[in-house]
C-alpha cells in the first residue's frame, strides 16, 4: 500500500511538472521573439524566471546591473509577465518621433506587471481624462496659488512641527512629514474645501501613499488571472476602497451644491472635483467620477511626496544652499507676493529641486512604450509586435551630460540659466526654458519625455517649490552627522530611507 502511495505521489508530481512546462513553453510561444537582443541575467526563458522574482523585489539594482554590464547597450530584464527591453540615450529621440500606429504609449494598467509598482507619469496615463485635468489645472495654476499656499501654511499648522518653537533642535520622521504635507494639498486641489480637511480622507491618503514602501507581495508572485482573488486581504485595497466610498460622497455633495449654485451663482471654485461635475454637465457617473480621484490622489500624492522627502534629505545635507535661496524668495515675495510670476522667478529654488530629481529620481524608468507594428530603429536594431521597452532613468541622468553629475549640486541649473540668459538686459528674468524644473529633454527624464511626458508636472513643480520655500523661511534643517542616508530600493523605485530621523528647528 506505501508502495502504490509513493507511486500515486511520484505521478503525481510528475504530471504537475509536466503541466508547468507546456504553460511556460507556451508563455515563450506567446511572447515576441527577442532572442537578437541579450538578456541581464539567464538567457534560458526557463530560467529567466529566477531573474524575474528577483527583480520583483530589487528591480532598480538588477536594471543597474544590466547598464554597468552591457554599458549602455540595448539589453533586455525578465519580469513575470515578459521581456522589457531596456533602451539607450540615442533611441529616445527614435521613440519620441514614431506615430502612434507603430509604437504607443505602454499604459502599466494593461500592460500589467506587479514586479514594476509604478507610481510615476506612466501609471497616471491610465485613467480617464488624465490630459483634460492636467489641461485645466496648468490653465489655472495662477489661480491655484492662493489655495495652494492657504494649505501648505494649514499642512504645516497642523504637523508636529509646528510645535518646535523655542525648544531648539528635534527629531522629525522627514519622510512621514513629506507624506503628510504632500496628501494635504493634493486634496485640496483634488476636492476642495471642506473635503480636503475630512479626518478620515486625511488618514487614509497618508495610508495609501505610505503603502509604496510596502507592495503587496502576493501581486508579486501570481499570474494575473489570480490576483483579483487575493487583492481583498491587502491592507492597501481596503483603503482604496475606503477613499473610493468618501470620494462618491463628496461627488453627491458638490452635485448637489454645484445645481444649487447654477440658480444663485454664489458658487465658484477650481478643485478638480468641481470641473470634473462641470464638465461632464448631465453626462455625469458619479462612480466614475470618484474612481478617477482615487486613482489620480495616489498616483499624484506618491510621486510628488517621494520627490519632496528626496528634496528635504538633500536640503538637510546642504546647508551650503539654505541662505542663498532664502535671500532669493524674501526678494521675490517682498516684490510681488505669493504670485505665479514669483514662483517662475525663484531660480535658485528650481534648480534646486530639478537636480534633487536629477540625482534621485523616484522611479527608475520612463518613456515605456510597446510596438504595434515592426519598428526599426535608425541604427537598425529591430523591436518585433507586442515587444515593450523603457528607458533607464538612473543611467541617463548620471551620464557625462554635465560635469560631476554624480555629485550634488544645487545651483547647477541656474548657473546654467545665468549662462545662457535668454536676453542681456538686466531687466529681463525670464529663466531659459531648457534649464526649467519642467522641461523634458533626453538627458532629463524625471518627468519622461515626448508626448506622453508627464502632463501634470507643472501643478508638481508649483507644488514643490512652493513647500521647499515655506521649509526655508520657517525652519532649519539637518541630519545629525550631516551625510544623507542611503535610499531604500522597493521594486523599480528608489525611495527616501523612511528609519532615518531629521532634525528640524523653527526659526
Amino acid at each position: 500500500m506505501d508502495l502504490d502511495d509513493e507511486y500515486s505521489s511520484a505521478i503525481f508530481v510528475i504530471l504537475l511538472v509536466a503541466i508547468l512546462l507546456c504553460l511556460v513553453l507556451r508563455s515563450e510561444k506567446a511572447e515576441p521573439n527577442l532572442k537578437h537582443i541579450p538578456a541581464a541575467g539567464h538567457q534560458n526563458y526557463l530560467l529567466s524566471y529566477i531573474d524575474a522574482f528577483e527583480f520583483a523585489f530589487r528591480g532598480a539594482l538588477k536594471l543597474k546591473e544590466g547598464f554597468n554590464k552591457y554599458k549602455g547597450s540595448t539589453f533586455r530584464l525578465s519580469l513575470l509577465n515578459h521581456w522589457l527591453v531596456i533602451l539607450p540615450k540615442e533611441y529616445s529621440e527614435d521613440l519620441r518621433k514614431a506615430s502612434e500606429e507603430d509604437v504607443c504609449f505602454a499604459n502599466m494598467a494593461n500592460q500589467f506587471d506587479p514586479s514594476l509598482d509604478p507610481i510615476g507619469h506612466y501609471e497616471a496615463a491610465a485613467y480617464r481624462n488624465i490630459h483634460q485635468l492636467a489641461r485645466y489645472v496648468n490653465q489655472n495654476i495662477a489661480f491655484l496659488i492662493f489655495d495652494l499656499k492657504e494649505e501648505i501654511e494649514f499642512s504645516f499648522e497642523n504637523a508636529p512641527v509646528d510645535g518646535f518653537a523655542d525648544i531648539g533642535w528635534q527629531e522629525t520622521d522627514g519622510v512621514r512629514l513629506a507624506i503628510q504635507l504632500t496628501t494635504q494639498v493634493v486634496n485640496r486641489l483634488f476636492v476642495g474645501l471642506p473635503f480636503a480637511r475630512h479626518d478620515e480622507l486625511k488618514r487614509v491618503s497618508m495610508e495609501l501613499t505610505s503603502d509604496i514602501y510596502q507592495p503587496p507581495l502576493m501581486e508579486r508572485l501570481l499570474p494575473r488571472k489570480f490576483i483579483s482573488i487575493f487583492r481583498v486581504f491587502p491592507s492597501s485595497n481596503r483603503y482604496q476602497r475606503q477613499m473610493r466610498l468618501l470620494m462618491l460622497s463628496f461627488v453627491r455633495v458638490r452635485k448637489d451644491v454645484l445645481n444649487t449654485a447654477e440658480h444663485t451663482g454664489k458658487y465658484k471654485d477650481y478643485d478638480l472635483l468641481s470641473w470634473a461635475l462641470h464638465q461632464d454637465g448631465p453626462q455625469q457617473i458619479p462612480d466614475e467620477i470618484a474612481f478617477d480621484l482615487v486613482n489620480l490622489t495616489i498616483t499624484t500624492s506618491r510621486m510628488v511626496s517621494m520627490s519632496l522627502a528626496h528634496v528635504l534629505y538633500h536640503l538637510a545635507s546642504n546647508p551650503q544652499y539654505v541662505s542663498p535661496m532664502r535671500m532669493e524668495i524674501e526678494s521675490l515675495v517682498r516684490q510681488g507676493g505669493w504670485s505665479k510670476e514669483s514662483i517662475d522667478r525663484m531660480h535658485k529654488v528650481d534648480s534646486f529641486v530639478k537636480e534633487s530629481m536629477k540625482l534621485k529620481c523616484v522611479y527608475c524608468i520612463t518613456t515605456a512604450r510597446k510596438c504595434l507594428k515592426p519598428f526599426t530603429f535608425s541604427n537598425g536594431m529591430y523591436l518585433p509586435p507586442g515587444a515593450l521597452s523603457a528607458v533607464a532613468v538612473e543611467p541617463r541622468h548620471l551620464g557625462s551630460t554635465y560635469s560631476s553629475p554624480d555629485v550634488f549640486d544645487g545651483f547647477r541649473y541656474s548657473r546654467l540659466h545665468e549662462q545662457h540668459r535668454v536676453d542681456d538686459s538686466p531687466t529681463t528674468d525670464r529663466m531659459n526654458s531648457q534649464f526649467q524644473l519642467v522641461t523634458t529633454t533626453a538627458d532629463d527624464l524625471a518627468w519622461g519625455y515626448g508626448r506622453h511626458a508627464c502632463p501634470g508636472r507643472f501643478f508638481a513643480a508649483t507644488v514643490l517649490k512652493m513647500m521647499l520655500a515655506h521649509v526655508l523661511l520657517r525652519y532649519d534643517v539637518k541630519f545629525e552627522n550631516g551625510v544623507r542616508p542611503k535610499d531604500v530600493v522597493v521594486g523599480m523605485n528608489r525611495l527616501p530611507d523612511p528609519s532615518v530621523k531629521m532634525l528640524i528647528k523653527k526659526r
